[in-house]
């Protein structure tokens, strides 16, 4: 036995599982979301380059010029820090879980969403050169998660659950009420930018496609 391999084993175990085993467990978890990972590190990136940001952001004037990526790009761009860090956090968590169950058609899926919210801005909101954020986005997959869980609470007869996630979805058409109403997003600090609320409606009703379209392809089971 080596003298790294007397260390590790050494090394303190949790509920019966040895610190290896959670770390390959973790990685296998990693490897069932590579699409999460790519948009989130692209997302981290463009922040931390203000040259990659101009580059990626959904600047319509040059999408008209041929600059096409940028109908998918936008999205991964931000304002500040503040607007990145809630932005990505919720996708991060809504990204994964959505992954995770539907890995083959999920790509499919966010490249729609992302390409549907930004010709939803381009036709309704004409007096907007310039668009950047998940949050459109973030709208739609938390309209599949939701979606996935009561599909899924309903099959298992379970009602408290059943309830819960049907609550959680009648707030957020009481939020996209409010929104589509006052033209104000909540939860949301825009300093220094316009948020547009057709961003986050049309997400919500991709989002409804996509977990619509979702039952047609197998799911990935929970380990």
């Amino acid at each position: 036995m080596s003298a790294s391999e007397s260390l590790l084993a050494t090394l303190p175990k949790t509920n019966g599982t040895s610190i290896q085993s959670m770390c390959r467990l973790g990685s296998g978890w990693l490897r069932r979301i590579p699409v999460t990972l790519l948009v989130s590190a692209i997302a981290l990136a463009a922040f931390a380059f203000p040259s990659l940001t101009a580059g990626l952001q959904l600047d319509f004037a040059s999408v008209e010029s041929g600059q096409w990526w940028r109908l998918l790009s936008g999205h991964l761009t931000h304002f500040g820090g503040g607007h990145l860090f809630w932005d990505l956090l919720m996708f991060a968590v809504l990204s994964a879980a959505c992954e995770r169950q539907n890995p083959r058609f999920y790509p499919i899926a966010l490249t729609a969403m992302s390409v549907g919210i930004s010709a939803t801005i381009l036709f309704l909101c004409q007096d907007v050169t310039t668009y950047r954020g998940l949050s459109g986005i973030d709208t739609g997959l938390f309209v599949w998660f939701l979606a996935n869980q009561i599909r899924q609470s309903v099959a298992d007869r379970d009602r408290t659950f059943t309830c819960f996630w049907a609550a959680a979805g009648i707030l957020l058409l009481a939020k996209l009420g409010y929104e589509f109403t006052t033209g104000e997003i909540l939860f949301v600090n825009a300093e220094g930018f316009a948020p547009l609320v057709e961003s986050h409606l049309s997400g919500a009703a991709l989002g409804a496609i996509a977990a619509s379209a979702a039952m047609f392809f197998p799911r990935e089971p929970e380990l």
